[in-house]
């Protein structure tokens, strides 16, 4: 066989371990609708959730932190309480995009549009992205800086606006599977709803692309 060939087929299984090593890989579906700001989710993203559920490299820790103020005026009702969610990143990657999804019994109105897994269509969960962009600001806190990049280690704090579960707290981001596709786990309440975000580059790749270059395989231009 060639041996640059034999390289690249290397490259590419590092590639594909690196991004699914205690990955939970997912594809969601979207709809934009007219409510706070627009919503756009790529259709392969990560899930991320409770640290007793989650692969060790997948979860994070959350709090319910009580009431908070509304985030989206123009649909809030005053007289239900508005949430604030506390949600700490323990995987050791950073996210640049982070979304919330709420599961089939949450009620939001702070959401910029549905989404749900790619196998449940159309979608039907409310859903937003958590930043400070536009007119709908959820993303009160960052632990690490006000850049949106939800660092590995961080704690952020986000509203869940007239946040309503029949049995659930706001900060129940427990079962695997987004919108529909969420299950309870043994042993564990079910979810009132799920993060994901985009999955980061795996930096192992880069290194073994840098290491094939150094031993010579990887093509060069000829001189002219």
């Amino acid at each position: 066989m060639n041996v640059k060939l034999t390289c690249y087929a290397i490259l590419a299984n590092v590639v594909f371990a690196s991004s699914t090593a205690f990955a939970l890989p997912t594809q969601v579906a979207f709809i934009d609708t007219p409510q706070c700001d627009p919503l756009f989710i790529p259709t392969n993203v990560e899930e991320i959730g409770d640290a007793a559920v989650f692969p060790p490299d997948e979860s994070l820790l959350h709090a319910d932190l009580g009431l908070a103020n509304p985030v989206c005026l123009p649909t809030d009702n005053p007289t239900i309480p508005d949430a604030l969610v506390s949600i700490t990143n323990v995987t050791t990657k950073n996210f640049s995009d982070v979304w919330y999804v709420a599961d089939r019994d949450t009620s939001i109105t702070n959401f910029d549009g549905e989404a749900n897994d790619i196998a449940f269509f159309p979608p039907g969960q409310e859903a937003f992205h958590i930043d400070r962009v536009g007119l709908h600001r959820p993303l009160l806190f960052e632990s690490a800086g006000q850049n949106g990049i939800w660092e590995a280690g961080e704690e952020w704090r986000f509203v869940l606006q007239d946040y309503m579960h029949p049995a659930l707290p706001p900060d129940a981001i427990t079962s695997r599977g987004v919108g529909d596709a969420s299950v309870d786990v043994a042993g564990f309440v079910a979810s009132s709803g799920s993060i994901i975000a985009i999955v980061p580059e795996p930096a192992g790749a880069v290194l073994a692309l840098l290491g094939l270059s150094a031993m010579g395989f990887v093509p060069r231009r000829q001189r002219s």
